[in-house]
């Protein structure tokens, strides 16, 4: 995908077109981020889902999507009830071949067979992604942090970078602010508070063995006397040598840092992730920047929280839970509505 001034259209078309379809100067975050990462995340993994838009029941498929996808997750993991069975969501299914292409050319077309299918595409792409993107964000405009304003400005400037069809991503998400802190910075930091994949288990010979990403990511060894904190300024003195070495081009150096942080806890995709390998160009990241970017952006100063006695006081992690903030919700100011 190397047209990064389409994504970010496309993606600042979905905010626009979420306000436009809910009518309300009261919204959702959770809804909103769901929204605008689903349909990012349809339209650059299925070829025809841009034919889907033409669907009046699009928006009202999309919403059901989102919500019908994480409860099915926090469904899954309750272990005094059976975990769904695929073959009963029948909405879901038609509500899936409505948004993404009558065709039977895709993987998974017939949506009733649980492999193939295109959740195994659409799962990893977007419901790992969206829970990030919304904490950062908070992170970012509503933590009452000293450097808000210049952490939202980054992601701005971020994202009219990307405006021009000829600018290159890689100078974009690397380009250092006054003090020094990159995109790139910010969008690591919400990865190593909340990674995507927090824990692996993996059976060896008949005993199970589980990998805590959540908790080596919040450690000393990479988090230093404020593991606990969201703190993007960080990521400038981690691996500095190995990192210096990428900015100036150095074959090899984008291996070499990625094996350093690692070797410190650093792996928010797990050990290896499609979407964070070298052939992909960290596309992952850039996308949860792309974003993190379009929320700071398109919701500027007009929208406070209604409920923020929800969030933990700021230097303490936000909560992880699937049903975490599901009622936080944003007011548009009356200047902004008038």
């Amino acid at each position: 995908m190397g047209n990064w001034a389409d994504l970010r259209n496309r993606a600042i078309f979905f905010f626009d077109d979420y306000l436009v379809q809910i009518k309300k100067d009261t919204i959702s975050l959770a809804e909103l981020t769901r929204f605008i990462t689903l349909e990012l995340s349809l339209f650059y993994l299925f070829n025809d889902a841009g034919e889907a838009t033409r669907s009046t029941n699009r928006f009202e498929d999309i919403i059901y999507i989102g919500h019908r996808i994480n409860q099915l997750w926090i469904d899954s993991k309750r272990v005094e009830t059976a975990r769904p069975q695929w073959e009963d969501q029948t909405e879901l299914h038609i509500a899936l071949r409505r948004v993404i292409t009558p065709e039977t050319s895709i993987p998974g077309a017939f949506l009733e067979i649980p492999d193939p299918n295109p959740l195994n595409l659409l799962l990893p792409a977007y419901e790992t992604m969206w829970r990030v993107v919304m904490r950062g964000f908070l992170e970012i405009r509503y933590q009452n942090a000293a450097d808000t304003s210049s952490w939202c400005k980054i992601m701005t400037d971020y994202l009219r970078k990307l405006e021009s069809p000829i600018s290159t991503h890689d100078n974009a998400f690397h380009n250092a602010a006054e003090s020094g802190v990159r995109p790139g910075d910010i969008t690591k930091e919400a990865l190593r508070l909340y990674p995507p994949t927090r824990r692996v288990h993996r059976s060896f010979h008949g005993q199970i063995w589980r990998a805590d990403i959540e908790t080596c990511q919040r450690s000393a060894l990479l988090g230093g006397k404020d593991p606990l904190v969201f703190r993007p300024e960080r990521w400038q003195d981690i691996c500095a040598v190995e990192r210096q070495c990428v900015f100036d081009n150095i074959k090899g150096a984008g291996k070499t840092l990625k094996r350093s942080k690692e070797k410190l806890g650093y792996m928010p995709f797990a050990y290896w992730c499609a979407a964070d390998h070298e052939e992909t160009k960290g596309f992952g990241m850039k996308m949860i920047a792309l974003l993190v970017a379009v929320l700071c952006e398109k919701l500027g100063n007009e929208w406070a929280l209604e409920n923020d006695d929800s969030l933990p006081e700021q230097g303490t992690p936000l909560d992880t839970d699937h049903k975490a903030y599901e009622d936080l919700k944003l007011r548009k100011s009356q200047s902004a509505s008038s």
